[in-house]
């Protein structure tokens, strides 16, 4: 199953009015360029490695431009590395792991905005992703909180 990213980032192009002869679509986000938004995401992976929990609780919200039964915040709770029953709006991102690899997907991407905030433990605390300035609202993100190791 295609995610969120790539499906927003395959909209989006279908959406785009084509570019003039000449003009240069947009550039990736300064920080994916510099190698600075990888560096950070491997350190914030080493530490979530270290941490070693592997059963656990959060709390997620979408950011985006949806409905709001979709963007309520929600209650995560992993068991052993594994979700257990999260909505379908929210499995590509129901693990610390799974939001690492939302933050890698946009850096392969390389899309236009990316703003991530990690926590001392690794975990991404906010994440923004704007795959094409040029295009209104087809940016996201989510925000992440009350981590909570589970015995």
């Amino acid at each position: 199953m295609p995610s969120r990213l790539a499906l927003a980032i395959v909209a989006a192009a279908l959406l785009a009015p084509a570019p003039a002869a000449g003009q240069v679509i947009g550039e990736p986000d300064p920080e994916i360029v510099d190698g600075s938004a990888q560096k950070a995401l491997d350190a914030a992976r080493k530490r979530w490695r270290a941490f070693g929990v592997r059963s656990y609780r959060f709390r997620v919200q979408l950011l985006c431009f949806c409905s709001n039964r979709q963007t309520a915040p929600v209650v995560i709770v992993v068991r052993r590395g594994r979700p257990v029953d999260p909505p379908r709006h929210l499995r590509d991102v129901a693990t610390v792991p799974r939001l690492h690899r939302t933050v890698q997907q946009a850096i392969d991407d390389r899309v236009e905005g990316l703003s991530v905030r990690y926590g001392r433990r690794g975990v991404p605390r906010s994440i923004s992703i704007d795959p094409s300035r040029m295009i209104a609202d087809e940016q996201f993100g989510y925000s992440v909180g009350r981590v909570r190791p589970r015995g």
